[in-house]
């Protein structure tokens, strides 16, 4: 709009009410027009019989003329002088505009918060805090095959984090997209020329916006067959309502981004930032008070995830309401309503401004713009202007301006859903009437669709529909809550049933027709009574899939956190339903540890010890609702449990000890004492004498010497206490080892029990000799970087560890305790603190449990991590018991667990391993990684290592990532990584290989893989010079070159030998597979053309029978019968990977078909019937190519080669008893509630 002299209204500037938009431009344009008339406003009042409070709010643009007073406002006009017909309809239109469009207060450009608003492309430069999600968000775009779906409840940021974030930077990139919310129909709001990107926020509309079934299935159809890459937002509580759809609970396995909770800091970068963006200090009291009020302020802690719109609204407020003040305060905030207040606060203050009438008209505007939600939270409904009452226009304006509603050119909606939750007399409304709700709401919809259906009476309801909306409708209080239309379409279905009664009476012919309709009816009703069960039971069954689905989710999800209590969910998963993502989940459980769990009742944070011979643990509460000692019998891993009686102390306890016998338990903590109970009864513990005093602060940290006399306290106040025990009845204070600068935390005795050794808050490790009885220092302080939480030495006492808050686990070897060196130091060890330590037995591994809630097992030879066990809370105690074969860990939730070793999944040595391969009996099994390892699979479940390593000898560099065993267990053979040569191994006696005759050579490029026949006496290698060389290994130590297969197909990735040994299949890198009959082997002959799999390259082959799988780099997979002269292809090609088929591997009785990807993961097909495979399970292994998968030859166990080598149980009723005989304490009441509410509680075990 150009310039205009709004200052000097004497000027003849014509109003122009095209120009107007906003309710101010309107009043802008009225006051121009007055003043060329020279009309005051008390005149016009009379002349034109308007109120004066009335016509002045129409011109200062607090209120706006209702439909009722039209006639009135032509009124004004004609006396400002418009009396052309055509100029009084341009201010009509303008009026229009304005009442359909209500505009707020604009936000200043410079305002740092949005409120209720979330975040769009534009303010990006104001969005902080979630800048690692937005980089996650776009790594996975940059990956994804199928749909993103981003995850989160309401209020956790998604769309903010969808726009300001991800369109922000695509835009940054000159990446082309398009966003869209679904809304009532979705069809409609797809966008015609998407961009390389679509975003579709707010999905959960397509289940509660739209009511046409039909549409919705056209709207997934055209989603999934975008050729953009999509990203979809949806609210957690309707993962239900998407797992019910195979495509979206795939995108949801597959491709989900979860928005948690933001941590501390970055809502500290959320609050501050905006801020000083906009040149504005924001108290440090402020930011205090905001990290109280969302939640836990430290960094391993996080906020209630939906309160993120209620704290931006807070901030908008402070921010708006600090005057002239740069500087944003608590106090501010608070008078603000704080987090939980100022939405109702905003809410409250402009319903009090609104009279009796507005307050009813509020009441039904707000309702409206509700979907009652049916099982799952209430959601906000985007509502056209023509649902809404003319009457509400003012109202509508007044919650606008206030930001707490939005409005559109067509339509208006709730700014965030936070205000159903936020504002208590809202809550209170939708409470009152939520059956009359729901009905209103199908009315509305009924109506809409018989109104866009050119009202066709098809559309009207009828019988027990009309019924129900006659019966809500005829109350008095409901009929002003219809608009025009639904009163239209009442009446109609109301004058329809009539007109259907009546040509019903006309069209009855007598008793007997009559009765003849009864009988039919009465069949027909039978038979509807039928299909209604039938119904019944469909639907059930629809839910039943749907929680099962959306509970193994949450298992795979909750498994990188808490493994014990995911097996568990992903049993009731499957017991809800047998669904894949049920079976997968419950699989996925025996790539972990076997882990235990023992819970503390109360949950309370504990103080763990655990007896030298690990068959009991003491767990001392640390809270103050909750600091008694508990005790446990693990003697039985699967099911641990209490003995004797709760012991109660005085205080918080924040350590315990086992003296090494077992015989008394120490404990100390916040009441200054050390407590000596005796367990010679375990049943019935008993204290020892007195506590003993010495300590003038808490105590942190205790530890018996290893004779058991000596006992050593660590305390806040910066000494380390001593006492001899040796007669527990009369203990004998011995002295104090000074010189802490600050709080110990640590104290550990060296396995002779003459060293002592301490670590403080200030960073240092202090050692004394305590062999006579008193504490002497020894050598200087050793000093680190940080806060030190834990020491402890090795078996033999050479070797000193220090675990701190920078995440170090420093060594020191302490075999000259006055000179200590520092040792090599750890690799792969985490910033989080580290809270605990323990040496294995053999002393060949260290385990450290951190800050960060995962505990690391290091091997001391290479100091790298061998495998990692997660927890779902900070770690603060490990120790190792039964001969290595347990790691006992705590947790801060409260949880002790016991977790037995090693687990099924092997840690790689330098090099990925490639390769595994099972000798025929099962015993035996050899990995390729570099070098060969041999393992003892007796127990396939735990194998163990071997002691021999097989490498390449000179002048061959290492093995080239293949092995195979020959079938009668007692040859292997591996090619080399350089020198094209494969190599043989006598293996008769796995602990002690012997080489067999010299290299076999021959090939001119990499060997891909070694193949023995069935036989025994022929072995084939497959490679990069595009042929397969053959031997006759009769004799392995004179082995004879074959003819050489030449099929010009490019690189030969794979070779199989069918079981009877007959044919020879080679996967090609021109997507083809060649067949060999090898019945001679001196003259192999080519079988027909090869078979033309794929376009792209076929990497793995795999025989069952007569029946072969090819594999390809598309990750299609497709069946072959050989069995005849002439080979034919099996069903269509087998889809559903991401990525390349590296390999394949069929179960021994053939019916199960495993295939191993390059995305990580390892799909499992039921290939009973050959030409229709259906899907198992997927497995993800970590992300890494999986290159081999192999079967046991038991059958029970996979094995592939990610990297390290898995080994996943196939067998669901063997993972089961796994789960139920190793679990320990059930799945609790509330663990229940928070993850499985669907479900009646019954755990599963």
């Amino acid at each position: 709009m150009g310039s205009r002299a709004e200052n000097s209204p004497h000027l003849s500037a014509k109003p122009d009410p095209t120009e107007v938009s906003t309710r101010d431009d309107l009043a802008r344009e009225l006051t121009t027009l007055r003043h060329l008339a020279r009309r005051s406003l008390r005149d016009l009042g009379k002349a034109a019989n308007v109120p004066f409070g009335t016509l002045g709010g129409w011109f200062r643009g607090a209120s706006l003329p209702q439909p009722a007073q039209v006639d009135a406002f032509e009124s004004v006009l004609a006396e400002c002088g418009v009396l052309d017909a055509a100029e009084r309809e341009l201010w009509l239109s303008a009026l229009t505009r304005v009442r359909r469009l209500p505009v707020r207060r604009a936000l200043d450009g410079a305002t740092p918060y949005r409120g209720l608003e979330a975040f769009q492309v534009e303010h990006a430069g104001w969005f902080f805090g979630r800048e690692e999600l937005t980089e996650h968000l776009l790594a996975r775009l940059d990956q994804a095959r199928t749909p993103v779906v981003v995850v989160g409840p309401s209020g956790s940021g998604k769309s903010s984090a969808l726009r300001a974030g991800v369109l922000a930077e695509l835009t940054s990139r000159g990446t082309t997209w398009s966003l869209c919310t679904p809304g009532a129909h979705p069809m409609s709001r797809l966008p015609d020329s998407p961009g390389s990107v679509v975003v579709i926020d707010q999905f959960e509309e397509v289940f509660t916006s739209c009511a046409d079934e039909s549409e919705r299935s056209r709207f997934l159809d055209a989603v999934f067959a975008l050729r953009a890459t999509v990203v979809i937002g949806l609210r957690a509580d309707f993962y239900p309502d998407a797992l019910r759809d195979p495509r979206l609970a795939e995108a949801l396995q597959a491709n989900q981004v979860v928005v948690g909770p933001m941590c501390a800091a970055d809502l500290r970068r959320a609050v501050i930032e905006p801020a000083r963006k906009a040149h504005c200090d924001v108290d440090n009291a402020l930011v205090d008070l905001v990290l109280r009020e969302i939640g836990p302020a430290s960094v391993d802690r996080a906020h209630n995830a939906g309160a993120l719109p209620l704290l931006s609204h807070a901030l908008l407020t402070t921010w708006e309401h600090r005057g002239g003040d740069a500087r944003m305060s608590a106090e501010a905030y608070r008078q603000a309503g704080g987090l939980d207040g100022a939405v109702a606060r905003t809410a409250e203050t402009v319903y009090a401004e609104l009279d009796h009438a507005d307050r009813e008209r509020a009441r039904r505007l707000l309702l409206r713009l509700v979907h009652i939600g049916d099982g799952v939270a209430d959601t906000r409904r985007r509502v056209e202007h023509s649902e809404l009452a003319d009457d509400t226009e003012d109202v509508l304006y007044r919650f606008v301006e206030a930001r707490l509603l939005t409005a559109y050119a067509d339509a208006v909606e709730i700014s965030h859903e936070a205000l159903l939750t936020a504002w208590p007399r809202l809550g209170e409304w939708l409470d009152a009437d939520r059956a009359g709700l729901r009905i209103h709401r199908h009315l509305t919809e009924a109506a809409r669709a018989w109104d866009e259906g050119d009202r066709d009476p098809g559309g009207l309801l009828r019988t027990g529909r009309l019924a129900i909306a006659r019966e809500w409708a005829v109350d008095q209080a409901h009929q002003a809550d219809l608009n025009p239309l639904e009163t239209e379409f009442l009446d109609a279905c109301v004058e329809s049933e009539r007109a259907d009664a009546a040509a019903a009476r006309r069209r009855t012919r007598g008793l007997q027709r009559l009765v003849a309709a009864l009988v039919v009816l009465l069949v027909v009703a039978s038979g509807l009574t039928g299909y209604s069960l039938w119904q019944r039971s469909e639907a059930n069954t629809r839910h039943d899939i749907a929680v099962s689905r959306q509970l193994a989710v949450t298992a795979a999800r909750l498994r990188e956190s808490d493994p014990a209590l995911a097996n568990q969910l992903a049993l009731v998963a499957y017991r809800v339903a047998a669904t894949t993502e049920a079976r997968s989940a419950l699989l996925a459980g025996s790539t972990s540890p076997e882990v235990t769990r023992i819970v503390r009742p109360s949950r309370a944070r504990q103080a763990l010890a655990v007896s030298k011979d690990g068959t009991l643990l003491a767990g001392a509460g640390a809270m103050e609702t909750d600091h008694e000692i508990l005790l446990w019998a693990t003697t039985d891993h699967a099911g641990p449990r209490r003995v004797g009686p709760a012991l109660p102390t005085t205080g918080m306890v924040y350590a315990a000890a086992f003296s090494p016998d077992g015989q008394i338990l120490a404990t100390a903590g916040a009441d200054k004492v050390v407590s000596l109970w005796s367990l010679r009864d375990r049943e019935h513990p008993v204290p020892i004498g007195l506590p003993l005093t010495g300590p003038a602060d808490a105590v942190q940290a205790l530890e018996f010497s290893a004779d058991g006399v000596l006992l050593a306290a660590g305390s806040r106040d910066n000494k380390v206490h001593l006492w001899n025990v040796g007669v527990a009845e009369r203990p004998v204070a011995i002295g104090v080892a000074e010189g802490p600068a600050k709080s110990v935390n640590a104290v550990a005795f060296a396995p002779g029990g003459g060293m002592l050794a301490a670590g403080d808050s200030a960073g240092a490790v202090r050692l004394w000799d305590v062999s006579t009885g008193r504490a002497v220092p020894v050598g200087e302080p050793l000093v680190g970087a940080s806060r030190v939480n834990a020491v402890t030495f090795n078996h033999d006492g050479t070797l000193l560890a220090a675990g701190s808050n920078d995440g170090a686990v420093q060594l020191w070897d302490v075999r000259d305790p006055a000179r200590p060196t520092a040792g090599k130091p750890m690799v792969g060890q985490a910033s989080a603190w580290v809270n605990a330590l323990a040496f294995s037995a053999d002393d060949r591994t260290i385990a450290a449990g951190g800050a960060d809630s995962v505990v690391r097992i290091w091997d001391m030879s290479k100091r790298t991590v061998v495998s990692t066990l997660p927890h779902p809370d900070p770690v603060t105690t490990v120790a190792f018991r039964h001969g290595d074969r347990r790691l006992v860990t705590n947790a801060a939730d409260g949880v002790a667990r016991l977790w037995t070793l090693p687990g099924p999944v092997l840690a790689t040595t330098e090099h990925p391993t490639t390769t595994v391969a099972f000798r025929s009996d099962g015993g035996l099994m050899a990995t390729s990684a570099g070098d060969i390892r041999l393992w003892d699979t007796t127990d396939p479940g735990r194998p163990t290592q071997l002691p021999a390593v097989l490498r390449a000898p000179e002048p061959f560099d290492r093995i080239g990532g293949n092995v195979a065993i020959s079938p009668d267990g007692r040859l292997l053979a591996a090619g080399t990584r350089s020198g094209n040569a494969v190599l043989l191994w006598d293996i008769g006696d796995p602990r002690d290989p012997k080489p067999v005759g010299p290299p076999l050579t021959g090939a001119t490029g990499f060997i891909e893989q070694v193949q023995f026949s069935p036989s025994g006496t022929v072995l084939a290698a497959a490679g990069d010079d595009e042929t397969v060389r053959l031997w006759d290994i009769a004799d392995p130590a004179h082995a004879k070159p074959l003819p050489t297969l030449e099929p010009k197909l490019g690189i030969i990735f794979m070779v199989a030998f069918s079981p009877d040994g007959k044919l020879l299949a080679a996967a090609t890198a021109h997507g083809q597979v060649p067949l060999w009959d090898m019945r001679d082997p001196d003259r192999p002959k080519l079988v027909g053309d090869p078979l033309v799999v794929s376009r792209t390259d076929v990497y793995s082959v795999a025989f069952s029978g007569t029946t072969l799988a090819a594999g390809t780099a598309d990750g299609t997979v497709q069946l072959w019968d050989v069995g005849h002269d002439r080979p034919i292809r099996t069903g269509e090609p087998i889809t559903g990977p991401d990525g390349r088929i590296h390999g394949l591997a069929f179960h021994p009785d053939g019916r199960t078909l495993a295939a191993g990807t390059g995305a990580g993961q390892v799909w499992l097909w039921d290939a009973g019937d050959r030409s229709r495979p259906q899907v198992k399970a997927v497995l993800d292994t970590g992300g890494s190519a999986n290159w081999h998968v192999a079967f046991h030859p038991r059958g029970d166990v996979l094995t592939s080669a990610p990297g390290d080598i898995y080994l996943v149980d196939t067998e669901v009723d063997k993972v089961i008893d796994t789960v139920c005989g190793t679990t320990g304490d059930r799945i609790t009441e509330s663990e229940w509630t928070k993850y499985a509410q669907d479900v009646p509680y019954q755990p599963p075990c």
